[in-house]
């Protein structure tokens, strides 16, 4: 596998990252995963406008325009169309004279820029959403959540509390209302309180969560507000609000999205059935309109990863 490092595409075993490289001892970095389907970066633009706002919050200076530059290189040189695009950008390595663990940095840091990538599966693949179980537990984590942090620790921590209770995956909840999955925004398909239903999402306000990208491409397509309306139906609409776990626990569908999640529907919650303990009709016409409007981007866009002819891992 190749990788890049600091500008270098290299095999990854050749790659040495300094013990004091500060995304190393404070986990002070910012990353971002894309995916790549037939060549073609999905959300791209999103993706980049994240990486940049959490540099600035974390005060980083690394110009993420080159994010999709580099990750089609990286992709390509790997032989690779369809596939997982993980980078990381952190702080770096404190140069000679400066302390190696003061909380306030030496502005002379050089920024340590790492990426790879991975086989994922194609989206012809996607055909009906794929399920997993999950848990609630409490969401303990930093109230930063917008801020793509490699300081992940929080979600280690969740998901293994779902392992160790025999579930997939862990719903977090904090104060009474919904964040998200340990990796993957969450909607809903809830009681409206008029004997019918309403499809919902955690609002970014309600609950320090993630802006996700293939939450962000829903939304524009079912709610019609980004011109990517293709698959999506005009009687479905996603409400984002603040969402409690009393709501959660009556819904008649729970769905995960994410970059590698996609739609995955949640069929069984705190050990009980959700729905009829299948993919329902909202998760079905959700990645449907997903898988519309990824196509519809690549058709859209010329700025496909060439095919090139490097080494397969």
């Amino acid at each position: 596998m190749l990788v890049h490092f600091n500008g270098q595409l290299v095999p990854h075993e050749q790659v040495r990252v300094s013990p004091f490289d500060r995304g190393f001892l404070f986990g002070d970095a910012i990353y971002e995963g894309l995916r790549s389907f037939a060549g073609h970066i999905v959300g791209m633009t999103l993706h980049g406008e994240r990486m940049r706002r959490g540099l600035a919050e974390a005060r980083i200076g690394w110009d993420a325009e080159q994010l999709g530059t580099l990750a089609r290189e990286l992709a390509d040189a790997n032989g690779l169309s369809d596939a997982f695009v993980y980078w990381q950008v952190t702080r770096g390595v404190p140069s000679a004279g400066q302390p190696l663990r003061s909380r306030v940095p030496s502005r002379t840091i050089i920024p340590t820029v790492f990426g790879y990538c991975l086989p994922a599966p194609a989206l012809s693949t996607y055909t009906t959403p794929p399920t997993k179980s999950a848990i609630t537990t409490r969401d303990a984590r930093w109230l930063r959540g917008l801020v793509k942090s490699t300081s992940l620790l929080g979600n280690v921590i969740s998901s293994l509390e779902a392992s160790e209770a025999g579930a997939d995956d862990a719903i977090l909840i904090r104060d009474g209302l919904v964040a998200e999955g340990s990796s993957a925004n969450l909607v809903a398909v809830v009681p409206d309180g008029r004997e019918g239903w309403e499809v919902v999402t955690p609002s970014l306000d309600s609950t320090p969560i993630l802006a996700g990208v293939t939450r962000d491409l829903i939304l524009r397509a079912v709610n019609g507000t980004g011109g990517l309306g293709a698959g999506a139906s005009n009687s479905l609409r996603i409400v984002e609000r603040g969402v409690t776990v009393d709501e959660l626990h009556q819904a008649s569908e729970i769905m995960l999205l994410g970059t590698l999640t996609m739609v995955t529907a949640v069929t069984t919650l705190d050990h009980r059935r959700v729905g009829d303990g299948g993919p329902g009709p909202v998760a079905e016409q959700l990645l449907q309109t997903l898988v519309n409007v990824i196509n519809a981007e690549a058709s859209a866009h010329a700025d496909r990863m060439p095919r090139g002819t490097g080494v397969r891992n």
